[in-house]
């Protein structure tokens, strides 16, 4: 290898050295300054390769630096790192990487970098979860594609005898173009089917990495300001989508989602009882949480969250949700045996108007969470005394219900308030807060006329993604209410905030629905990329023997399974993989797509048979044949030989050997006619020679 070609292959592995660990940072598995002091080395590196300073470490000097390198290793791994992995391991694999480059002498050497790089890229893709990464992939392919073959194309000259690296100006766009393009487009079938690992993407030290990103749930207790913070919040939390034509009914603008139910409160924070629970062991059933008619189905899809709480419409009258475990609250909640790892889909039955899953009081308990007035002062039992007055208990709770929503404001400006007795401030001195003030304030009061009540908590509202024509519900429209008992009514909703405080809908114009857009995007990138597993190719699977069952069961004349059998076995193997709706699509789609592709490059090859490619076949033929065919054997030394081996193959073989001269020497274009004589001179000379072999 001349000096010329090592220039030429080290700039190529600095080139690639610097793309590798871009997305590192971007994961939080790798922090800013350790990127920037290894982008720097790449930098030094590529100008010293484009200087083409010969002199480069030798092998003591990249063993000492080695040794140099354990104590700082073993220092980030257990006091920097606190002993996790990841982070000490790419520091170690960046740090060898350099030390490789400067000390690239031999030509091994750059293989030993070029797997040292690819490690630096496999971390960057094992931590990603954002879809760029799929730009990131494609760019990282080409540039591989175009080292191993100047690599390849290096090599060849050099056993030429060619020192000068210009002469390797190949143009190489198409053959790139196709290299990636072909690559992309069969990985996709062999994601799809290969086997699934249960963690395919690697945690980092610092929090990055991980199948997707969690978001804030409700947890076992709620404070007077849990709700504002997470509102701060523009994550999704549910995707619904009505299982009926009208799916925008104005109606639906008002929803609501009860994730969770409180009715201890502690001062300043509310707490769930241990109270009742109903454990349900079988999953995969339909359970029925209030009685009513059913008047039309949805289905949701539950993002990861960090609490053990199921968000259902407050209509929901039955739960269908193949989950094991499940538990009802005493306050109606439903809540998972632990938090989903990555998105739930379930499907609901909602009848007309709000119902509740709660047990009723029980008038033999002396001493109900729900009358429990802890936090209830004197002054706040007079006001409730006051503004309730007498009647049923539906009108004096209303009563109170607009009394606050009336007479109270809304606010996140709590500049200056930090005293001792919240409730108190807020009901006698700010008279202004946010929705746990008001729920809170309610809960109590009612409580302190004897009326049963608890504080809930879920969403309020959703916006409408025309795109992917399901209602979004995000962390910005947690909310708190209150559930209050009424003898004549059951468990009833009342939301003393003011409409000021409640959520908002979002916007309808060009940038909210680009947001749309990307969102859908990002949701099925996390569904049938980071989440795809094992459960969803049983699905694929199952969803292409029904489209095959469809297509070509009913041709049958006999033998055929019954139709409402068949039915019922589709509905039956949908209903154990709900998840996978879209992937069997998606992944014909992506068949197809590389079957058009190879078909359009088949076409590409099989175009007008030039002498030069029959000059080319002859040789294989030849070689096949037995006869010494070295790549520097020219074309009539190519004849003789031919003739010389096999006589009868000498007048055809002849004959492609002169077109050959023609159009590559002469630089003469043959014409149909010549090319249907050359056609069948190869075919003649191909066939002597099988004979002959």
């Amino acid at each position: 290898m001349t000096l010329a070609f090592g220039r030429e292959k080290r700039l190529l592995l600095g080139a690639l050295a610097v793309m590798a660990p871009l997305p590192l940072p971007f994961n939080e598995v790798l922090g800013w300054p350790f990127l920037l002091v290894y982008l720097a080395a790449a930098a030094l590196f590529v100008v010293r390769a484009r200087a083409d300073r010969g002199r480069w470490l030798p092998p003591w000097a990249m063993n000492l630096v080695g040794l140099v390198y354990l104590p700082l290793f073993f220092l980030d791994l257990t006091a920097y790192s606190g002993g996790r992995l990841v982070g000490p391991v790419l520091h170690l694999g960046m740090f060898a990487v350099t030390i490789k480059l400067f000390a690239l002498r031999r030509e091994r050497d750059k293989w030993q970098a070029l797997m040292g790089i690819f490690f630096l890229f496999l971390a960057s893709m094992a931590t990603s979860v954002h879809p760029a990464v799929t730009l990131y992939l494609a760019a990282f392919l080409a540039a591989g594609v175009l080292l191993l073959t100047r690599f390849a194309l290096l090599h060849l000259l050099a056993g030429f005898g060619h020192h000068d690296a210009t002469l390797a100006r190949v143009p190489l766009r198409g053959f790139l173009a196709a290299c990636v393009a072909f690559s992309l487009l069969l990985a996709v079938p062999l994601f799809a089917l290969l086997p699934r690992v249960n963690s395919p993407y690697l945690r980092g030290g610092v929090g990055g990495g991980g199948p997707q990103v969690q978001v804030t749930g409700f947890s076992e207790e709620v404070t007077l300001d849990s709700i504002g913070r997470i509102r701060e919040s523009r994550e999704i939390a549910l995707r619904v989508r009505y299982l009926d034509e009208d799916e925008r009914r104005p109606q639906d603008a008002g929803q609501r989602f009860k994730a969770a139910t409180f009715d201890r409160y502690e001062g300043k924070a509310w707490r769930r009882s241990p109270g009742r629970r109903e454990v349900i062991a079988p999953g995969g059933a339909r359970i029925e949480l209030a009685p009513g008619e059913i008047e039309r189905w949805a289905t949701v899809v539950l993002q990861p969250v960090t609490g053990r709480s199921l968000p259902l419409p407050t209509a929901t009258r039955l739960l269908d949700i193949d989950r094991r475990g499940l538990e009802i609250g005493a306050g109606g909640a439903v809540y998972l045996s632990y938090p989903p790892p990555r998105p739930v889909e379930y499907e609901v039955g909602l009848g007309r108007g709000a119902v509740s899953a709660a047990a009723l009081p029980d008038p033999a308990d002396p001493a109900p969470g729900t009358l429990d007035t802890t936090g209830v002062t004197p002054e706040m039992a007079a006001l409730a005394a006051e503004v309730m007055g007498a009647g049923d208990a539906g009108a004096r709770a209303r009563r109170l219900e607009a009394h606050l929503v009336g007479d109270y404001d809304y606010t996140l400006d709590f500049v200056g308030r930090g005293g001792a007795r919240p409730l108190e401030d807020f009901l006698f001195r700010y008279k202004s807060g946010h929705c746990e003030y008001f729920a809170t304030a309610m809960a109590l009061l009612l409580r302190s006329q004897g009326i049963h009540s608890r504080l809930a908590t879920g969403f309020l509202g959703a916006d409408y993604n025309p795109i992917e024509g399901v209602w979004v519900v995000r962390q910005a429209n947690a909310h708190a209410w209150v559930e209050a008992y009424l003898p004549d009514e059951g468990w009833t909703v009342f939301d003393p905030t003011p409409p000021a405080g409640r959520p908002a809908a979002g916007g309808t114009g060009a940038w909210d629905l680009a947001v749309q857009a990307w969102e859908a995007l990002v949701f099925r990138w996390d569904r049938y990329v980071l989440t795809y597993d094992f459960a969803d190719q049983v699905g694929v699977f199952a969803s292409l023997r029904g489209l095959w069952t469809r297509l070509f069961g009913g041709r049958r004349d006999g033998g055929g399974a019954d139709p409402e059998t068949a039915t019922a076995a589709a509905t039956e193997t949908s209903a154990a993989a709900p998840a996978a709706g879209g992937a069997p699509i998606a992944l014909l789609g992506a068949v197809l797509l590389l079957a058009v592709a190879l078909a359009a490059w088949w076409l590409h090859r099989r175009g007008p048979l030039t002498a030069t490619a029959a000059y080319r076949r002859l040789r294989r033929g030849l070689a096949r044949a037995g006869v010494a065919v070295p790549a520097s054997l020219p074309p009539l030394a190519l004849g003789r030989r031919a003739a010389a081996a096999r006589p009868t193959a000498a007048e055809p073989t002849g004959r492609v050997i002169a077109f050959y001269l023609r159009e590559s020497f002469n630089g003469e274009a043959l014409g149909d006619a010549e090319r249907g004589d050359l056609h069948q001179a190869l075919r003649a000379a191909e066939a002597e020679l099988k004979k002959a072999g």
